[in-house]
């Protein structure tokens, strides 16, 4: 339980803020990832609605027109959150297409393996793809046109390299990326469900690797005839 004693404040330590507006210095004290990092994960609990610019400044402790000098809009917020997060999340997957020295299958092997892994360790992203899908928005169509179709376009010729050589199940890109996204990465994201569900040690940080494996494997067994 917390402690409602007020600690004491340590001796020539800053005086706290007083309330009202913050100061004019804040600008530069808050690191602008910090401010993305803060925003996109706000907006994959909450939502882009549930989201106001307000809350978040109060949230960073800076003044309310500072995001909107920084960033601009709230929809301009929202897409220089989601490039810098997929900047820094999507090169282990990208990076399978071109892993020197294996055949097509085996990459496409790698490939699966890597998705799952992104899946499992990216649960904000999963999160704000689950909320932004199910409605047609300018959102739904920036992630399609700027992330979703360029990543659709090589799995597609990947899959077709490897149909050309062996026999696949016939399922399209499009469903294969759903399971991932929404199915391996629901799981991941979903601890409280399972805590309910009383699996919550599947999902417990040592145990993520195997459950990683066993759902490549799993989808593996069931694409490669």
């Amino acid at each position: 339980m917390q402690d409602l004693v007020k600690p004491a404040r340590p001796s020539g330590a800053a005086k706290p803020r007083r309330r009202g507006r913050p100061a004019g210095d804040d600008a530069g004290a808050v690191p602008e990832e910090r401010m993305l990092d803060l925003a996109f994960h706000t907006f994959s609990e909450r939502g882009y609605e549930g989201t106001t610019l307000r809350e978040l400044s109060k949230e960073l402790g800076v003044s309310h027109n500072l995001i909107n000098v920084r960033f601009g809009s709230k929809a301009d917020l929202w897409r220089r959150a989601v490039d810098v997060r997929v900047a820094r999340i999507a090169p282990a997957v990208w990076a399978a297409f071109d892993a020197p020295g294996l055949n097509d299958t085996e990459r496409l092997r790698v490939l699966i393996h890597s998705f799952c892994r992104w899946a499992a360790e990216n649960p904000e992203f999963v999160g704000l793809t689950h909320i932004e899908s199910r409605r047609a928005t300018w959102r739904i169509d920036y992630l399609v046109n700027a992330y979703i179709m360029p990543f659709k376009t090589r799995f597609d010729a990947l899959l077709n390299q490897v149909a050309a050589q062996r026999p696949l199940r016939d399922i399209s890109s499009s469903a294969l990326m759903a399971l991932l996204v929404e199915g391996v990465g629901f799981y991941f994201a979903s601890a409280p469900l399972m805590q309910r569900m009383h699996v919550a040690a599947e999902i417990a940080p040592e145990q993520i690797p195997l459950q990683i494996r066993k759902f490549a494997d799993l989808i593996l067994a069931g694409l490669l005839i």
